[in-house]
């Protein structure tokens, strides 16, 4: 996480997604251009890890501010993202093995 002073204030900067996951939805995102349901998951897999980096931040804000029971709320939503990505990757997974080969014969055909 990293965080900058700006002007005698906190100012936090979200950590960036690393390149490597990024690429991997996008290789997912072409070999399977088709799928519309796939391309469904993997949109709210995104928006759902770029929040789960985020929240951290916000709490830490909310705590060094001096609003504990925001920090309290954000970091319990914290907890609540991580698990839904969990749920969302299995998801994923099922799908993907209920798929598998079905998009890439049509592309090949």
């Amino acid at each position: 996480m990293a965080i900058s002073c700006k002007e005698g204030g906190h100012v936090a900067e979200a950590p960036r997604q690393t390149s490597t996951t990024a690429q991997r939805l996008a290789e997912l995102r072409r070999a399977h251009a088709y799928d519309a349901t796939l391309q469904n998951l993997l949109a709210v897999l995104t928006a759902k890890l770029d929040l789960s980096t985020r929240l951290p931040v916000y709490e830490y804000e909310a705590d060094s501010e001096g609003f504990s029971e925001t920090a309290s709320f954000l970091s319990a939503l914290a907890s609540a993202e991580r698990e839904s990505v969990q749920e969302i990757l299995s998801s994923l997974r099922q799908h993907l093995d209920r798929t598998a080969g079905r998009f890439t014969s049509e592309v090949s055909s």
